[in-house]
């Protein structure tokens, strides 16, 4: 399994980061976790033709997380028409919004996505990927994501609202290959306690608010079993 970081800030882009967006690459399928930058972009500068999209997959309905999807389904609509990916949503509205912009610029030529409003369990399973959600107090609608591919399992957080009040425990009970972290909504080090109860031994930042530069610092100089890398725009990570 290879994971694309192609978007690795907080709320708003920075100079050189662009909002939440990763690809997810396994058994020669390519699958997308939010796409708060412009989705389509990053597949095409990865050398990756849009067609080989299998899913996106949204934790929640953010638009530093969904904001690339208008884009993203404009082009599939008028140029990559064979482009099909399944969209999992945790609210319908996101799906209302993106059927009202396409309707907009087609009329009756707005395409349809397949898509599926889930709630918390097994969402997905294509003999390849195979992902679970996991509920986060972010919103009334937020979720973690498990990964898992090739005999690899990889968890992304999602937006939190503290690791100490829904950082899902399932990391604590089964081993996992890594887990991405968001590093917006606390300090870096609010996470130290927590990955001492992971079976997990290499951990990666994600979502990173400037402001936790000091506690993500902090965090790297602790004496610890396991790893900390917090993720720049365009990091190639093979699991």
């Amino acid at each position: 399994m290879k994971l694309y970081f192609e978007g690795t800030s907080h709320g708003v882009p920075e100079k050189d980061r662009f909002c939440t967006c990763t690809v997810v690459e396994a058994g020669g399928k390519y699958y997308a976790i939010d796409a708060g930058g412009p989705l389509v972009d990053f597949l095409i500068r990865r050398g990756i033709h849009p067609d080989g999209l299998a899913a996106i997959f949204i934790t929640h309905v953010h638009s530093d997380h969904v904001a690339g999807l208008a884009g993203t389904t404009d082009l599939f609509t008028w140029y990559f028409k064979n482009t099909d990916p399944h969209i999992f949503t945790p609210e319908q509205r996101l799906l209302d919004g993106l059927y009202a912009w396409n309707s907009m610029l087609y009329g009756e030529r707005a395409r349809h996505f397949r898509s599926t409003v889930f709630e918390e369990g097994e969402i997905f399973n294509d003999g390849t990927l195979r992902v679970r959600a996991i509920r986060t107090q972010h919103t009334p609608h937020s979720f973690s994501f498990l990964l898992e591919a090739e005999g690899k399992r990889v968890l992304f957080t999602g937006d939190l609202k503290r690791p100490e009040v829904d950082f899902p425990t399932v990391c604590f009970e089964e081993e996992c290959d890594a887990i991405v972290g968001e590093c917006a909504h606390f300090p870096a080090t609010a996470y130290a306690p927590i990955f001492e109860k992971c079976k997990c031994k290499n951990f990666y930042l994600h979502h990173i608010y400037p402001r936790q530069q000091a506690s993500i610092d902090e965090l790297l100089a602790m004496e610890k079993p396991y790893t900390v890398t917090p993720l720049t725009d365009g990091y190639a990570l093979e699991i």
